[in-house]
């Protein structure tokens, strides 16, 4: 059996499992939260979606043979030492394909180690506490217009001298009805329960078009079925002065109030710009968060 019959293989498989969980009573509760954190600047300022450009790439593993051999750096800055970083490289195999290598790590920084005795309360010391991800992907063109993907992925959680790991896969298709039309289907994080609780495994449905030449807008679906949630993502992007720079903006509509996510209207808006210049892209993304403080994202790509 060839690569790309044992990704269609692999996807007919997750979509049944998909379905079936999808159906079954979500838990409410998942582990290692950082597989649903925005990967870039790009999808950040989207909405968080995950079929609009290349710099999807992580999230959405067949666009995998649209990129050269690049490099892309994600860093952004959250409340008080927090921070998020991403490393993505990609290598094309060949015209049709490519594998791409991605290293997120999320910083939560110190933390204050307080104990109670008959006392009172004492600090005893600082711990740290920090998320990893190590993703291998795979992407390639079945035929023509249909693309697949493939992600294996290693999660690592530590906190103070406590770790759990786990195992989890993600497999996308990508369908185009036309040059400026087309369709993406997701199954992110599917794997095995860790220390009896579920990834947070996602099913996304999106299409995304050029309403006009310089206007390209996303419409997705989200359905975080372990989490009982689901999210519709709304978002466009504007190419300005021959495509060097763009705007963006993003709205996410969760369909019911779900751990801190709400109808706010600021809260639930993302805006960003991108920036093309000597080689260089730059993309950046404000996430506004209300008590927790706006998010500022930076992301550079290059190609090598």
């Amino acid at each position: 059996m060839n690569m790309k019959n044992f990704i269609v293989l692999l996807l007919l498989i997750c979509i049944v499992t998909s379905v079936e969980n999808a159906v079954a009573e979500g838990t409410g509760t998942t582990m290692f939260q950082v597989l649903q954190m925005p990967t870039n600047a790009y999808d950040a300022a989207l909405a968080n979606t995950s079929s609009a450009g290349e710099n999807s790439v992580i999230a959405n593993p067949a666009i995998v043979p649209f990129l050269s051999r690049t490099i892309i750096l994600t860093h952004s800055m959250y409340i008080q030492d927090t921070s998020y970083s991403v490393c993505d490289v990609n290598i094309p195999i060949d015209e049709f394909s490519g594998i791409n290598f991605s290293f997120c790590y999320f910083d939560m920084g110190s933390m204050t180690r307080t104990t109670r005795d008959s006392s009172g309360y004492k600090e005893l010391g600082t711990f740290n506490a920090n998320d990893k991800l190590f993703i291998l992907s795979y992407g390639t063109e079945v035929f023509d217009s249909f693309l697949l993907g493939l992600s294996l992925k290693y999660i690592k959680q530590t906190i103070d001298d406590i770790s759990y790991s786990g195992i989890a896969v993600s497999l996308s298709g990508l369908y185009f009805i036309s040059d400026a039309i087309y369709l993406s289907l997701n199954m992110k994080d599917i794997g095995p329960k860790v220390k009896g609780y579920s990834l947070p495994s996602t099913i996304n449905l999106g299409i995304s078009g050029e309403l006009t030449e310089t206007l390209l807008g996303i419409f997705e679906i989200d359905n975080y079925y372990n989490d009982d949630f689901v999210e519709l993502k709304f978002a466009i992007e504007n190419y300005l002065y021959k495509d060097i720079f763009s705007i963006r903006a993003g709205y996410v509509l969760p369909t019911k109030q779900y751990q801190g996510t709400n109808n706010n209207f600021i809260t639930n808006l993302t805006l960003g710009a991108g920036l093309k210049f000597m080689g260089f892209f730059v993309d950046y993304a404000w996430l506004p968060k209300e008590d927790l403080g706006n998010t500022h994202m930076f992301t550079i790509k290059v190609n090598f």
